[in-house]
């Protein structure tokens, strides 16, 4: 977010490319059956990057664009595609996908005038995307499966938590090193935010 000037046709183009990236490693799956019917995925890493270069706007964009493609029906699920994927015990965490890139690219928004500040900001971004994908997924899944909340926290958040914490520990250095890097990206294209000192 922000009001300083971006391209339009380069934040869609980036956002395109962003779902592509998720689409294609999205397949690259764990199962943990019989423990749990969500696997282990790279989908939340690219949620964490998505929210972190694209800002909020574009990030939630690349998310919708893929939940497009897999609701249509293309192999870009981590398991089947299609509304059924969708409407089925893992849907929550793809339908959390755009919000939790919405809400984290709010957060890591435009790039802080240090590189402390900024790996901060993005950590925080990534904590915040964990949390909402975790709530919607696991109200999702323990509604679509008939169990307790309870279950629902143990069957689709405990198992995650910590490769998903180690996914933001790799994936907020990249993010970090590319928000200050010499590439365009709608969060840093107007250098520091204003009134931020150097």
């Amino acid at each position: 977010m922000g009001n300083w000037p971006y391209p339009r046709s380069r934040g869609i183009a980036l956002a395109a490319t962003f779902a592509a990236l998720i689409s294609v490693t999205s397949p690259i799956r764990i199962p943990l059956d019989p423990i749990t019917q969500v696997p282990i995925t790279l989908q939340v890493f690219f949620v964490y990057l998505a929210a972190a270069l694209l800002g909020a706007r574009y990030g939630a964009l690349s998310m919708v664009i893929y939940l497009v493609l897999g609701a249509v029906g293309l192999p870009v699920f981590a398991g089947p595609s299609g509304t059924a994927a969708l409407l089925g015990p893992t849907g929550g965490y793809l339908f959390a996908f755009p919000i939790a890139t919405l809400l984290g690219g709010y957060v890591a928004r435009r790039r802080r005038a240090t590189r402390g500040g900024d790996t901060i900001r993005v950590s925080l971004s990534a904590l915040l995307s964990l949390l909402v994908i975790y709530v919607i997924g696991v109200v999702w899944l323990s509604n679509n499966l008939s169990r307790s909340l309870l279950d629902g926290v143990l069957l689709g958040a405990v198992p995650f938590i910590p490769v998903d914490l180690l996914k933001a520990v790799v994936a907020v250095p990249i993010a970090v090193r590319l928000r200050w890097s010499a590439l365009q990206l709608p969060v840093n294209a107007g250098g520091p935010e204003p009134g931020a000192s150097q």
